[in-house]
């Protein structure tokens, strides 16, 4: 079946998740991924943004946030004790009781015209529609509820 991962953060007990993305779960999946939780954790870790051409178009306080912080990339597989107290527990585990900025990290993207764009473009070519309910509903929130008209 295969290990899944999520990106954690310990010191401020937050997480991200690759499928609130549309990446898959598996390292070599969302590792690769154009639109993946990777560019969130770019923003996240980016410590200078707004100075250059390049840089995120987001003056949004999360952007660097996690600049300094200790970042797990950590898998459900991942060795019980490790990172955490509990040593019955991974952090893959653990993680479910942080909290998940995975959404608010994509606001921040789409703060940027070019990565809203084509992120409502990549939802447009699924014909708006999409498998995770969440993630879904996310969409219709930053663009309004889309009808197909084919």
């Amino acid at each position: 079946m295969g290990q899944y991962y999520k990106v954690v953060n310990t010191t401020k007990k937050q997480v991200m998740n690759p499928h609130s993305f549309g990446s898959g779960a598996k390292l070599m999946e969302f590792s690769s991924d154009r639109m993946s939780i990777m560019q969130g954790l770019a923003i996240l870790l980016a410590d200078g943004n707004g100075r250059g051409g390049g840089d995120l178009r987001s003056e949004n306080p999360l952007v660097g946030s996690w600049a300094g912080d200790s970042i797990v990339i950590a898998g459900d597989y991942g060795d019980e004790g490790k990172f955490v107290q509990d040593e019955k527990v991974n952090l893959y585990r653990e993680a479910n009781d942080y909290e998940d900025i995975s959404f608010k990290v994509i606001e921040v993207l789409c703060d940027d015209p070019w990565w809203k764009q084509d992120y409502y473009e990549n939802w447009e070519s699924q014909d708006f529609s999409d498998w995770h309910e969440e993630r879904q509903a996310f969409k219709e929130k930053l663009f309004g509820k889309q009808l197909v008209t084919k």
